[in-house]
């Protein structure tokens, strides 16, 4: 059970990245301010791998569920970068 709704999270967020790949393919303010977003999310990202031991704690989450959490969160992201890309 606990799988369906990773499952769907994963779905949703992948749904969700697709469109602001979309909208900021379409819009070029929108663009600035999803590239900016997406700035944000990845020096987050980034950080949250160097300070896994204490991040996980912050959480109370095993590290290996952060570390497939921010593996799903960086699949999401290319899935929008390549909706990006190729609209």
């Amino acid at each position: 059970m606990r799988a369906a709704y990773l499952a769907n999270y994963f779905v949703a967020g992948c749904a969700a990245s697709s469109l602001l790949g979309w909208i900021a393919s379409t819009h070029s303010m929108a663009q600035k301010a999803i590239a900016f977003l997406a700035a944000a999310t990845f020096i987050v990202w980034g950080l949250c791998w160097l300070l896994d031991f204490s991040v996980s704690g912050w959480l109370k989450i095993s590290v290996p569920n952060l570390q497939a959490f921010l593996l799903a969160g960086l699949a999401m992201a290319l899935i929008g970068a390549g909706v990006f890309l190729c609209s």
